[in-house]
């Protein structure tokens, strides 16, 4: 009898030899094509990767030269991982979960040039696009500073709401409800036939006092009474709407009295904003920081919509507990293994390179089910004393592991040496140190709360002078030596639509340069600024100015019915006088006795 039969086992051998011998040399490229497509598709930019090498006897991964693109700019990289390595938990892997014990990350880097563009996976829209470009034309630069630029007028109101625009348009919208509500009143209280048919009640009795008739004489007179009653009732429902439509009518008045001024005031409000005033130079937060300081939040806060989808999954509810009915028997559950979301990242050392320095980091407990797996992710990079700054802190965690998510970072950057900074196309900082500490909050993965506070001490900024350009020579002069700049800025509302609170000094240190300067510079800017609120606002002010003249039309319609009517009562009464006069009893009745009509 054989124990074995030969030919199976020699079968089997040969099959699982040749499955090895396919894993061993084709699945890390299979991981790796599937990485940069899938990937690529599921964040919307191209993933790249230099190499990827596993091993499955020892559970591990190593991939280099991971880069992530930034969709909005293909010659840019998000991030670039020079190395990664990390040990998976293989049991997990077979029931399609990816559990990592360890990774390790070094050469991590942000916002880094990218040797060829990269491929557009979700291409932006036309008009994205077309408003990018205009944005950029729409800039007028004083010459020669690049960073201080005064916005065109048409650039201005693509951005700003004109309080004129909405007031007009209320106004407008109010006076076209007060004249459907009317042309309706006129509809059911103004028979547009009662006028034609008391005329011809009018001109009848008229008609029949011609006739001569002595004997119908009393009977003429009281339908000439009727008529005037019916004739001044009328009048006097004519006179009480009268009074209501006035009332109306002025309130009217009122509302687009009040927007004859709004222009002004949406013009003192802008120049405030985006004039480089005389008085204080109020544009140069707006110029030197709130641009550049906004534009970098919008990158972040499209990097962190693009990333939360993947960090937050809906948590499995668990089936309710087995009830259990007489009769009918139970069922024995044994105890269950905890579940696991479809990714976790237990714990990551990483290395970043922050100012040409490498910073070290930690990353706990990350997640695709954070409600399931019960923990916040955390992480933290911290640096001591090096040559590029005194010390480095930042701390982020993001706990979805409630109802509502409640994600916060922070930051404390101590004795960060300016030397060296380029100001994009403002110059160059020759000198300096700065502290940097701030928080931000964001909840349910929208709402934002946060506050930073700068400390900017001895800085030389180096501008290179302009010939013929004495704005930007003298604001450059004013920028060259400054022993201290203080910096707060307030983050409120959401990541779609949030406002910036920014306070500083820089505005009075620049403020004696800038009116040394601008003497008659900006009247140029503040006459175009006007003229195109009076261009974009004057339409929407006609418009409802001509809803008014169609109120007034209606006004007019209560006039004319309110004169006719009088006119006819004027006639009714004097039919009604000439019949008593025309009775042939000369002086009355004897004895003072009268006509009992």
């Amino acid at each position: 009898m054989k124990l074995f039969r030969w030919q199976g086992v020699i079968a089997f051998a040969l099959l699982g030899g040749a499955v090895a011998i396919f894993l061993i040399m084709f699945l890390d490229g299979i991981i790796e094509r599937g990485i940069e497509e899938k990937g690529s598709q599921a964040a919307k930019t191209q993933i790249d990767l230099a190499s990827l090498s596993t091993s499955l006897f020892t559970q591990a991964a190593n991939i280099n030269g991971l880069e992530v693109a930034n969709p909005d700019n293909n010659m840019e990289n998000l991030l670039q991982i020079e190395k990664l390595s990390m040990d998976v938990d293989g049991a997990k892997a077979v029931s399609r979960k990816i559990i990592i014990d360890d990774l390790q990350a070094t050469g991590i880097r942000l916002n880094q040039k990218r040797a060829s563009p990269a491929k557009i996976i979700s291409p932006k829209n036309k008009t994205e696009s077309s408003n990018q470009e205009n944005g950029k034309s729409g800039s007028v630069a004083l010459p020669g500073l690049g960073g201080v630029n005064i916005k065109s007028p048409e650039e201005i109101l693509k951005s700003e709401k004109l309080e004129t625009l909405e007031a007009a348009k209320k106004a407008k919208e109010t006076i076209e409800n007060l004249k459907a509500k009317w042309q309706k009143r006129f509809d059911t209280d103004l028979n547009p036939n009662s006028l034609e048919e008391t005329k011809k009640k009018l001109a009848k009795l008229q008609e029949k006092v011609k006739g001569g008739d002595l004997a119908s004489i009393p009977e003429t007179i009281q339908e000439f009474k009727g008529l005037q009653k019916e004739i001044q009732d009328r009048i006097n429902r004519i006179t009480s709407i009268k009074s209501e439509l006035d009332k109306d009518i002025q309130a009217a008045k009122k509302q687009l009295a009040e927007l004859k001024g709004l222009p002004k005031k949406d013009f003192e409000r802008l120049k405030k904003k985006y004039s480089l005033s005389m008085d204080g130079g109020n544009n140069a937060l707006g110029t030197l920081i709130e641009g550049p300081l906004k534009a970098k939040l919008d990158k972040a806060w499209k990097a962190y919509k693009m990333l939360s989808p993947y960090l937050n999954k809906p948590k499995i509810t668990a089936k309710d507990d087995y009830q259990y009915v007489r009769g009918k028997g139970a069922d024995v559950q044994f105890p269950k293994a905890a579940p696991y979301p479809d990714f976790l990242l237990r714990h990551a050392n990483l290395s970043m390179n922050l100012l040409e320095t490498e910073v070290q980091g930690e990353l706990k407990d990350l997640t695709d089910n954070p409600k399931l797996y019960g923990k916040p992710a955390v992480l933290n990079f911290q640096s001591g004393k090096n040559v590029k700054f005194d010390s480095f802190n930042l701390n982020v965690e993001l706990d979805k592991t409630g109802e509502q998510s409640k994600d916060s970072l922070a930051v404390d950057f101590k004795g960060l040496n300016l030397q060296g900074i380029q100001s994009e196309g403002a110059g160059e900082v020759k000198g300096g140190a700065a502290n940097l500490k701030g928080q931000l909050k964001i909840t349910n993965e929208n709402n934002i709360d946060g506050s930073f506070k700068a400390e900017l001490n001895s800085v030389s900024l180096s501008i290179a002078k302009q010939d013929g350009n004495e704005l930007a020579n003298t604001i450059a002069k004013s920028l060259s030596s400054i022993d201290r700049i203080n910096i707060t800025v307030g983050i409120r509302g959401t990541i779609e639509n949030y406002q910036l609170d920014i306070q500083s000094n820089l505005n009075d240190i620049i403020s004696g340069a800038v009116k040394k300067a601008l003497a008659g510079k900006m009247a140029g800017f503040e006459s175009s600024l006007m003229e195109a609120i009076q261009a974009k606002a004057g339409g929407s002010i006609t418009g409802a100015n001509g809803s008014l003249s169609g109120l007034l039309g209606q006004n007019k319609v209560l006039e004319e019915n309110k004169s006719s009517y009088g006119g006819m009562l004027g006639q009714a009464k004097g039919g009604a006088s000439g019949l008593k006069s025309s009775l042939p009893i000369p002086g009355g009745l004897p004895g003072g006795l009268k006509l009992p009509f």
